[in-house]
């Protein structure tokens, strides 16, 4: 497995498709990891070098006991960029992960070539924010993962999608237990998060750039993403079916989106 060495540990991503092709960086978001990207990492590795990446303190990076911010996650791309022998990427980055895209293009703009911001923000919104404050004071108090996980869980599917059978999965899923180094990534990743605003930035981003929102997300809400497009110039935005997670709730309709985008922004 590939590791890149950092200051307060080491960055893991997995790497597919052909070494030759086009790359593509997948970034996950909060509580995820590389894995979280598995349906959507098997159809772009057939045409495209896909790197996913787990961000600092999840799957097997290790993250160190220190303070993170969005812009470190965004720098450890880059030095995965670098490991890998990759000039420039695609970058894909999923709520969290969006905002690691849009610190990474703000950054270091000559490293990526296009930019799609799925379920994402350019700051966390109110309604958000007094949410997921509420869940890090209660899992900062002793709740378990899975606690946390039934906590999460209404906000990120639409209500549609949870009474259906396909949700079973996921509401009767048993979330892992995790060691307190697990807690404190999750929490030190959340404060980088609720941290992060782009707003005054977003005029700089000078990339194709993608927007995708679910029509019934509560957590990166239609509003969020068009303060997105209009602040990025060129930017476009495709509203499609489901919640936070869109790509669980409507998969062919997000790989049609990105895949199009992409063969476009390749051109």
């Amino acid at each position: 497995m590939p590791y890149v060495s950092i200051c307060q540990g080491k960055i893991h991503w997995i790497d597919a498709g052909p070494a030759d092709g086009t790359a593509i960086v997948l970034i996950h978001g909060l509580g995820g990891d590389a894995g979280f990207w598995q349906a959507e990492l098997k159809d772009l590795a057939r045409h495209y070098r896909v790197l996913a990446v787990d961000l600092r303190g999840f799957g097997e990076s290790v993250g160190g006991w220190q303070a993170f911010s969005i812009d470190e996650f965004a720098a450890d791309v880059v030095a995965v960029l670098d490991a890998a022998g990759i000039a420039t990427a695609h970058i894909i980055g999923f709520s969290m992960g969006g905002l690691v895209a849009q610190a990474l293009v703000i950054n270091a703009p000559d490293r990526v070539s296009s930019l799609t911001l799925a379920a994402t923000f350019a700051t966390t919104n109110l309604q958000s924010r007094l949410f997921l404050t509420a869940v890090g004071a209660v899992y900062c108090g002793g709740a378990s993962p899975k606690q946390i996980y039934d906590l999460i869980l209404p906000w990120l599917f639409s209500a549609e999608f949870l009474t259906s059978p396909r949700a079973e999965p996921f509401i009767h899923h048993d979330e892992e237990e995790s060691g307190e180094s697990a807690r404190s990534a999750w929490l030190r990743s959340l404060e980088a998060q609720l941290s992060f605003d782009s707003r005054e930035r977003l005029a700089g981003i000078d990339v194709p750039t993608l927007i995708i929102c679910g029509e019934e997300d509560c957590l990166a809400t239609r509003g969020d993403a068009e303060e997105l497009l209009a602040g990025i110039r060129g930017a476009e935005l495709k509203i499609i079916p489901g919640g936070h997670l869109m790509n669980i709730e409507s998969p062919k309709v997000f790989m049609s989106c990105i895949e199009s985008f992409l063969h476009k922004a390749s051109s």
